[in-house]
């Protein structure tokens, strides 16, 4: 058994992108899922850090991609957020469960469509990530990309079937989150992908209640 200091060593150079360092560690029998005080292990770390090359060698020495840090994060949704598509596909291949949630119940796809990191939203789809998952609030990868107005991702997600007329825990909908921000582009995609613009919230409030005044002469001839 190696003492936590050498771990370090090894955790430290996986975190950095020493490869020979990690590699040579290895060897000399670290252990591939030592964890931080964070919880965060090599793998994590590599994965958030674009560490490519690391993150297979962890890979291919047995770390386990789904080891959760102390708030629930997998070094998928490190990768997701980070939107490298390479990790992620490598972390899938190797069995990372795509529809794993951390502690606030949030996905890697959720993570990836708030910053609109598309490539890897489109790898999580494809590996069967669940589009219309939700957090412990109720929002979902549409709601996400909504609020952060990243249209690219908004159009990938109704493209892909993306539940227009899910509602968070306050009965927010995503219609009612781009009327919020004043964005007319993405009002009239929602309204076109079916958003449900007579739908209430949990105050009876429409998507037209969530106009700001400044916004209403774009926007009230949409949702009226």
């Amino acid at each position: 058994m190696m003492d936590q200091e050498f771990n370090k060593v090894f955790w430290d150079a996986c975190a950095n992108g020493d490869f020979p360092m990690a590699a040579a560690q290895i060897k000399a029998g670290a252990d591939v899922n030592y964890q931080n005080g964070d919880g965060r292990s090599a793998l994590m770390r590599a994965a958030k850090r674009d560490r490519k090359e690391v993150v297979q060698l962890l890979i291919d020495n047995g770390a386990d991609v789904n080891m959760t840090d102390n708030k629930g994060k997998t070094a998928l949704m490190g990768a997701a957020k980070k939107g490298n598509r390479t990790i992620c596909i490598a972390l899938i291949q190797a069995g990372a469960d795509v529809n794993a949630k951390d502690d606030r119940g949030r996905t890697a796809l959720m993570r990836a469509a708030l910053l609109g990191r598309d490539r890897c939203v489109n790898v999580l789809l494809d590996a069967g990530a669940d589009i219309n998952a939700q957090d412990e609030v109720g929002r979902t990868a549409l709601m996400e990309a909504s609020i952060a107005f990243k249209r690219d991702t908004i159009r990938i997600l109704l493209e892909r079937n993306a539940d227009v007329n899910l509602f968070d825990n306050n009965g927010c909908t995503a219609l009612m989150r781009a009327a919020y921000g004043g964005y007319p582009s993405l009002v009239e995609k929602l309204l076109a992908f079916g958003a449900d613009k007579d739908m209430e919230d949990k105050q009876g409030n429409v998507a037209l209640d969530y106009v700001r005044e400044y916004c209403r002469p774009q926007l009230e001839p949409l949702l009226k």
